[in-house]
């Protein structure tokens, strides 16, 4: 049963209270850290979350994917040529000298071989070579989700650690306003040198705490041009897409899937079949030893080793004996092998089903933060203006006044925090669900 707390799916969209919207506004102080984001997208050259995963098709390590996808099928190409039949073409010359007996031969030789059957071992191997080559594909989306998954953490990240920086500044700038007006107050006698002091004391410690916002914005900055080769400079802020609730077979999992497809492809080509192979070959003697008379190659039977045109047809089974150990061995090794694979992929799907679950409790969880944190921002924003009124005519502490202060602006950036969490949790259960991050992005 469900809580009377909890969020379906039609609850998230129905409520007004998203990223999006939060930007968009059109009441928003001008002072605000939600005004820096919005007047972010109407900067030239703005940028996308969208323009910004496109970037990920620069990734050296994606690109490194790729190739080894075309190296796969280049693998399966190779496997599909063993059904040609193999022509080899040959020429011999041959110089006896044997005491007073010297003489030459020369040759030309056409022969055309083709396997008839090897227990389906050359099918097999392109199946398994299929299933390589799928695995690599596999391997290769996975890795782009992963990407984009991060390129989004840091995406959110950034304006997070951008919102910290701004909502400190503007605090250091009450603050400095503040510094002054009590500075020509206490020339007049009318206020403490503790009040002053301690006003001073409150500017240092919030530039040291802008220097570590700021590093934390670069250092995001820095991850996703990493990660896509683009600056963030220009980027603004916008909102994912709500999800769809539905489970689908994840990149990861479908790979270990394909690799287990080829290690049963490989032990089936592990067979105690006998093969059977048919070959052709074509002689065309140029010379023949010159101690040979006509007489003798009008022979049929000595002259038939030495004719013009010679054509040889071979049939050969082979069953190797004493193969049977090893080849059980291997086959034994490989079933190992695949069990192990397949316990892996049931793991992954418990695995997968836990994160489904987790963050689709995260959505409900961060959409609350929202509610809670925007109640937070309305009520510290009427307490600060009703207590700053009171410390300017001198009716409370200036300790009472700094707390006010901080609680103002940390309300605004745990208001935007919680914004940029709902998103990134919407992205996470989006990723780990096995969909397509891309199909989200507006």
């Amino acid at each position: 049963m469900q809580s009377p707390n909890a969020l379906s799916p039609s609850s998230l969209s129905d409520r007004d209270t998203d990223l999006q919207e939060a930007v968009q506004a059109d009441n928003i102080d001008e002072n605000s850290i939600l005004e820096t984001f919005k007047s972010q997208k109407d900067s030239p050259n703005a940028m996308s979350l969208r323009d910004l995963l496109k970037g990920v098709d620069n990734n050296l390590s994606l690109q490194a994917d790729d190739l080894l996808v075309r190296q796969a099928s280049k693998d399966k190409t190779v496997a599909q040529l063993s059904f040609i039949p193999r022509v080899d073409v040959g020429y011999s010359f041959d110089q006896q000298n044997k005491g007073s007996l010297s003489y030459q031969t020369q040759a030309a030789q056409v022969t055309a071989s083709v396997n008839i059957f090897n227990g389906f071992a050359d099918i097999n191997n392109v199946r398994g070579k299929e299933a390589l080559l799928q695995k690599s594909v596999e391997d290769r989306k996975y890795l782009k989700e992963s990407l984009y998954l991060q390129v989004i953490q840091q995406y959110y990240a950034y304006f997070t650690n951008l919102a910290n920086e701004t909502s400190l500044q503007q605090k250091l700038k009450q603050i400095n306003e503040d510094i002054d007006r009590v500075s020509k107050l206490y020339g007049q006698g009318l206020s403490t040198i503790d009040d002053l002091e301690s006003l001073k004391a409150q500017a240092s410690l919030t530039e040291y705490d802008i220097q570590n916002a700021a590093l934390s914005v670069e250092q995001s900055r820095l991850t996703i041009k990493y990660l896509t080769n683009k600056d963030m400079k220009g980027v603004y802020v916008e909102a994912i897409k709500d999800p769809i609730y539905k489970v689908e077979q994840r990149a990861d999992i479908q790979s270990l899937m394909y690799q287990n497809q080829n290690l049963s492809f490989t032990n089936k080509q592990l067979n105690f079949y006998p093969t059977l192979d048919l070959s052709n070959t074509y002689t065309f003697n140029i010379q023949v030893p010159n101690y040979i008379t006509p007489e003798q190659l009008a022979n049929p039977i000595f002259g038939a080793n030495f004719a013009t045109n010679l054509n040889t047809l071979t049939l050969t089974l082979t069953y190797k004996l004493f193969d049977k150990i090893g080849l059980g061995i291997q086959k034994q090794s490989l079933m190992y092998s695949y069990l192990a694979t397949q316990k892996q992929i049931d793991y992954k799907k418990l695995e997968q089903n836990k994160d489904v679950e987790f963050y689709r409790k995260s959505i409900e969880v961060a959409r609350n933060q929202i509610i809670s944190s925007r109640a937070g921002l309305e009520s510290a924003n009427i307490s600060f203006e009703n207590i700053k009124k009171k410390y300017d005519s001198n009716l409370i502490t200036f300790a009472d006044y700094l707390q006010a202060l901080s609680t103002k602006y940390s309300a605004e950036a745990t208001y935007v925090q919680s914004l940029n969490n709902y998103e990134l949790q919407k992205a996470n259960y989006i990723f780990y669900s096995g969909q397509d991050l891309e199909d989200y992005i507006k």
